[in-house]
């Protein structure tokens, strides 16, 4: 009787450390998952990072007043006021 318990809490015993096997493979497992994914993740913040500097370069330039005043003169025709007019008003 008493052999029959002692083969029982090791039969219990070998069931738990097996259990215990498992759930650390799996946790190993996860650990690498989540290390693969944050190195996707700083690739994917370095190229956004990149990104975003060269439309911030872009709006500078797009932004610059050069740019504007060409525009100006250009594309819409403006020219630049020399003479300053004044006109009176008669009541």
């Amino acid at each position: 009787m008493k052999k029959n318990l002692l083969i029982y809490i090791l039969f219990i015993n070998i069931f738990f450390l097996l259990c215990l096997c498992l759930e650390t493979i799996k946790i190993r497992w996860q650990f690498s998952q989540e290390y693969e994914n944050n190195a996707y993740l700083q690739v994917a913040k370095n190229k956004l990072t990149e990104i975003n500097f060269n439309l911030q370069t872009e709006y500078y330039h797009q932004s610059s007043p050069a740019k504007v005043e060409r525009h100006a003169k250009e594309i819409l025709k403006m020219v630049e006021i020399t003479k300053i007019t004044h006109l009176d008003y008669e009541k």
